[in-house]
């Protein structure tokens, strides 16, 4: 396997903010950056938000217990609109 080294620089505090909140989550940042570039290589999308929501949709795929579901769009629809 090859590897690459990556170096760069940024502003102490946005970095020690950055940190504190991966270390919170029990992460380091190099694995968390590594995690992060493969979540945006399996979604084609740098987007957190959208990453999130791709996320939730599959773990309500998996958990019908999970959300509401709908047997038409018009019924969703309604749902919705609150109509």
């Amino acid at each position: 396997m090859k590897q690459v080294t990556c170096s760069f620089s940024m502003d102490r505090e946005v970095y020690n903010l950055y940190k504190s909140i991966v270390a919170k989550n029990g992460e380091n940042v190099k694995g968390n950056l590594v995690r992060y570039m493969k979540s945006v290589i399996a979604h084609e999308t740098p987007n957190a938000e959208t990453i999130e929501a791709i996320n939730e949709v599959q773990k309500m795929k998996s958990d019908f217990s999970i959300g509401k579901t709908y047997d038409t769009v018009d019924e969703m629809m309604k749902d919705v609109l609150d109509v």
